[in-house]
């Protein structure tokens, strides 16, 4: 896949792979440790509308990232649930679960690295 950041380093892309592996910063925080259906995504954080690069990524699950619902969930049941999708609305998905630099701060703290 190509991306606005340009190919990630071996650096970047263990970091990418190891994000999976805490799961969903957003379900994290409600204490929710589900089987995410589709898997964990890496979400690229943006600054006027552009990525930062592959070192500013959160891992979220596909409904706190892009609003995708399991099959047997409607988004409203999905964010009544889970909260806030932050592709359906991202000033409630922040309000509720922090900014980005706050996401990447407590992303950076589980994978043992300063923010």
């Amino acid at each position: 896949m190509k991306h606005s950041t340009g190919k990630p380093t071996k650096a970047e892309a263990a970091r990418m792979a190891a994000l999976k592996t805490l799961g969903c910063m957003a379900c994290r925080q409600r204490k929710y440790r589900l089987e995410a259906v589709g898997g964990f995504e890496v979400h690229h954080l943006l600054s006027g509308n552009r990525r930062r690069g592959h070192l500013f990524t959160v891992p979220l699950c596909v409904w706190h990232h892009r609003g995708q619902h399991g099959p047997l969930w409607t988004a409203k049941f999905s964010e009544e649930m889970l909260g806030p999708s932050l592709a359906r609305t991202s000033k409630k998905f922040r309000a509720a679960f922090g900014t980005d630099d706050e996401l990447l701060a407590a992303t950076n703290k589980l994978l043992g690295k300063s923010a």
